[in-house]
């Protein structure tokens, strides 16, 4: 991504609102910001969570002992169980999309992201076949 085209959002409404005085700017732009970050913590959260349901459908099907209430194969309907899988598949899908561009958006906006490297290691850990 172009350098200068980094931490431009405090610039831009500076430049372009000379009305809004320079603290007036600051507090936007740190308020827009919080959004921001917030949000991408939020999609980094719901795509592990989307990994732990799709973990928990499967591990349903498993029973732990002999006794325990499981599902018995002619109980399990596979239609229910594939449709829940690619809902998940699906929310998981969209997510990362909207992290992806969440995180290009942020450090565009305020420069680099500094969260540890957690959006990073989602989007990593889920690169998508393009």
């Amino acid at each position: 991504m172009d350098t200068q085209r980094k931490n431009t959002f405090k610039e831009d409404l500076m430049r372009n609102f000379k009305q809004l005085k320079e603290s007036r700017a600051e507090s936007v732009a740190e308020e827009l910001e919080i959004i921001y970050r917030r949000k991408i913590e939020d999609l980094c959260h719901l795509i592990r969570n989307y990994d732990r349901d799709r973990e928990n459908i499967i591990l349903d099907l498993s029973p732990v002992n002999a006794l325990s209430g499981a599902v018995v194969p002619s109980d399990f309907r596979a239609d229910d169980f594939m449709m829940k899988d690619l809902e998940i598949g699906r929310n998981k899908r969209d997510a990362l999309i909207n992290l992806q561009i969440m995180t290009e958006r942020y450090v565009e906006l305020f420069g680099d992201l500094n969260d540890g490297g957690v959006a990073q290691r989602t989007l990593e850990a889920n690169k998508m076949n393009a």
